[in-house]
């Protein structure tokens, strides 16, 4: 009766238009923005525009559609600025009014690329239908005394499917999922395990003690937003001569076998503007095992990957927001480590008079949508911890302290240290799951009762 055919994907902010799709007996359809409500429409066409504002955070669209008398028949939600899905894909049966029969399924999806759908497929109860206009998928008639189940798969380049499910006929009026929500917790010092016996009346969720259903340690995902400053500051420091025999070691390291770290870069490689709204998208490495690397080649070996990429001003919070969303996502034990290679202005000055031959490999300038506020306050909301590590020093500069403390990464010792304080913090996360689909700023911890706190 009602789908959504814009799909938010990426990170949402600014005026985007909104659309459904709606078939009988729909006759309104109410817009609510984390419960409260931002426009109804009465009529075709069906869109709505609203502005999300300049900081990113997580949101909860609900759509509820109504028939001629006020009763509701039908809503869809959809998230935005939370999940890490980069393809979608919504349908809607069409109905013979007279019959009820289905006759057809419309289809919208999207791909966080802006890449078109090589391939689509449906089935019905398991059996293949043709699928000659993947927009609007012919279904033949059915008896409707049973229930059905349409799937809809949409393939896209980069081996990316998208799939969605309607149940139909018997007495399902509605198709529900059985959907969790991972929080991520750190424990004290003097804690070393945790269950969900533990946590009686420390989570509420819209002021009602909630119970958590599970609490597991799982594999641990770092996301690294590199500087593109920092491979010119190595050519400068002639790193990493004398560092390869520093005493690097994987051997008393807290990583699991499981655990891993991708790394972002901070030039975005694709914007997508809708009506004044954006999605911002930048390349990622694949994800690699943290036990098979130590810090020496997880600072340096990362650092010249990006350096082949787009040109063009660096988005550093951008690029952070973006790590955030990607890591929170996947409902593990998390962390966004941001390394910058700012210098004060007086060594900038210094170098240039001094070292005229030294030329950065890229002439790099920062701009961003989102302010450093913004980002941090976003990943606060996401309970994913934000690590500063700088190669200039701890203090190198007013940007880098816009960010926070700093852990200086400029010499063996220092990186070891980071590394280290980075491993402690993620061994001492553990992921508390609840029933249930709730936005992350929902959901509070009585501190008091265990001595746990949330993972930022």
């Amino acid at each position: 009766m009602i789908a959504f055919e814009t799909l938010l994907l990426g990170i949402i902010f600014g005026r985007v238009p909104i659309r459904v799709m709606v078939a009988p007996p729909v006759t309104t359809v109410e817009f609510r923005l984390d419960g409260a409500s931002i426009g109804t429409l009465v009529g075709p066409p069906w869109v709505i525009e609203h502005d999300f504002g300049r900081s990113p955070l997580p949101h909860e669209l609900t759509a509820i559609g109504s028939d001629a008398a006020g009763h509701e028949v039908g809503r869809v939600t959809q998230w935005v600025n939370f999940g890490r899905e980069r393809a979608a894909v919504s349908a809607l049966l069409e109905r013979d009014p007279m019959t009820r029969q289905p006759v057809a399924a419309t289809v919208a999806w999207n791909e966080a690329t802006g890449d078109k759908p090589l391939s689509a497929r449906a089935t019905l109860d398991g059996a293949p239908l043709p699928v000659t206009d993947p927009s609007r998928i012919a279904v033949p008639n059915v008896d409707l005394a049973q229930p059905h189940l349409l799937s809809v798969e949409v393939a896209f380049p980069h081996n990316l499917q998208a799939r969605t499910d309607l149940a139909f006929g018997g007495d399902i009026i509605d198709t529900a999922e059985s959907e969790l929500t991972a929080v991520a917790v750190a424990l004290p010092p003097d804690k070393e395990s945790l269950e969900a016996r533990d946590l009686q009346r420390a989570f509420s969720i819209d002021g009602v003690y909630r119970q958590p259903v599970a609490v597991e340690k799982g594999r641990a995902e770092v996301v690294l937003v590199m500087d593109r400053r920092v491979q010119d500051e190595i050519l400068f420091r002639k790193l990493p001569r004398g560092w390869s025999d520093a005493g690097f070691s994987r051997s008393d390291r807290f990583w699991g076998d499981e655990d891993r770290f991708l790394a972002v870069d901070t030039v975005p490689e694709t914007r997508h503007v809708a009506t004044g709204g954006s999605r911002i998208l930048f390349r990622h490495t694949a994800r690699r095992l943290l036990s098979r690397i130590d810090e020496f080649s997880l600072l340096f070996g990362i650092s010249s990957t990006f350096q082949s990429g787009p040109v063009g001003d660096q988005t550093i919070p951008d690029a952070v927001a973006v790590a955030g969303r990607e890591v929170a996502a996947g409902n593990h034990r998390r962390a966004v480590v941001v390394v910058l290679a700012e210098l004060p202005a007086a060594e900038r000055v210094a170098r240039s008079a001094n070292r005229p031959s030294v030329v950065p490999t890229t002439k790099i300038q920062d701009s961003y949508r989102f302010d450093i506020a913004a980002v941090k306050a976003y990943l606060a909301a996401l309970d994913v911890p934000l690590f500063v590590w700088s190669l200039t020093g701890a203090t190198p500069g007013p940007i880098t302290a816009e960010w926070g403390p700093a852990e200086s990464v400029s010499t063996p010792r220092g990186l070891r240290a980071a590394a280290k304080k980075l491993e402690v913090q993620l061994a001492a996360q553990r992921i508390v799951w609840f029933a249930g689909r709730y936005l992350p700023q929902r959901i509070t911890l009585d501190e008091s009762v265990t001595g746990l706190r949330l993972a930022p």
